[in-house]
């Protein structure tokens, strides 16, 4: 028998054994992977309009470009300042979303802020980055920033059925909140935003809880409203739980302590009176949204202030 001849009953075999294998132990199938080659080929014939991928592509990266040769004119000084140690003073955990981005709560995020995104501003599925920035960076602030308009509260709030494995894996971490009787579904969306930062935080205390006791870490969970959602404008990042507490009175004294308190901002700027009573504007309408009350702090913690070896 030629080689020619030779291998087609060969390869009618190992597709057969390949099928075999590709079955489960309950005789179910498993789904099939694309197929696709080894090796990529690298487009050097874009596409001039933004409505094709390569396009799209080709913009961005020409924007990014440009953005980073901007970036670049800060200098080497400027740059020296982080190049060798990182120094955050707060773990940032935050929603991928690409409308929320740093600047809007820190223009001068670098070396600054640690920041963890994912969809839908979650505790889990992120255990160990965010133990990194406050057990080995020691950063003494936690802060949860959810935002209004968040698809991935939407999407859990609804039939999560017909989405992707991976996509329903990230929503079972989420809280499904109920929407309060007589509200429209805008308010209903913002408080299931509120609804989340709370479970957020508390997910944390169940970690950091005994940090948190001895001091040595604050949680807050606050929401980046560019939806003027909460009617303090847009933009504005309002802070709705501290340590477990949501109740607006110990969110104005909080916010009174931080504005009006001996701390000083980066570089010693202080914070103008015009802005401590903004922020008590803000405060004062807090308790029209359902969800932010008084909680009792989770009692449970695997944590320790001394452990890791802090």
């Amino acid at each position: 028998m030629t080689p020619e001849k030779e291998a087609h009953p060969r390869k009618a075999k190992e597709a057969k054994d390949s099928h075999a294998e590709a079955k489960k132990d309950d005789g179910k199938p498993e789904e099939k992977a694309d197929e696709s080659p080894q090796k990529y080929a690298v487009p050097f014939a874009w596409e001039n309009s933004k409505a094709e991928p390569f396009g799209l592509d080709a913009h961005f990266l020409k924007d990014a470009f440009e953005d980073n040769k901007t970036y670049m004119e800060h200098g080497a000084k400027f740059f020296a300042g982080f190049a060798d140690a990182e120094l955050p003073r707060a773990t940032v955990v935050t929603c991928s979303d690409s409308r929320v981005q740093p600047q809007a709560w820190d223009e001068t995020s670098e070396n600054d802020d640690y920041t963890v995104r994912n969809f839908g501003n979650q505790i889990a599925g992120d255990e160990g980055s965010i133990e990194y920035g406050i057990e080995h960076l020691n950063t003494p602030l936690l802060l949860i920033i959810g935002h209004t308009g968040c698809g991935a509260v939407k999407a859990a709030s609804g039939d999560t059925s017909k989405l992707s494995k991976a996509l329903q894996a990230e929503l079972k971490t989420l809280p499904v909140s109920k929407a309060s009787a007589g509200k429209n579904e805008n308010q209903a969306w913002a408080e299931g935003v509120v609804a989340n930062v709370h479970y957020q935080v508390n997910s944390a205390l169940k970690r950091y809880g005994k940090r948190v006791q001895s001091g040595a870490l604050t949680v807050v969970g606050a929401i980046f409203d560019f939806r003027d959602d909460l009617g303090q404008g847009p933009g504005r990042l309002v802070i709705v739980d501290v340590n477990g507490n949501g109740e607006a009175e110990r969110m104005e004294a909080f916010m009174s302590a931080v504005n009006d308190g001996p701390q000083t901002g980066k570089g010693g700027k202080k914070t103008s009176k015009k802005e401590a009573e903004s922020a008590e504007d803000v405060l004062r309408s807090l308790s029209k949204v359902q969800g932010i009350s008084t909680r009792e702090v989770a009692a449970t913690s695997n944590d320790s202030p001394g452990a890791h070896g802090h």
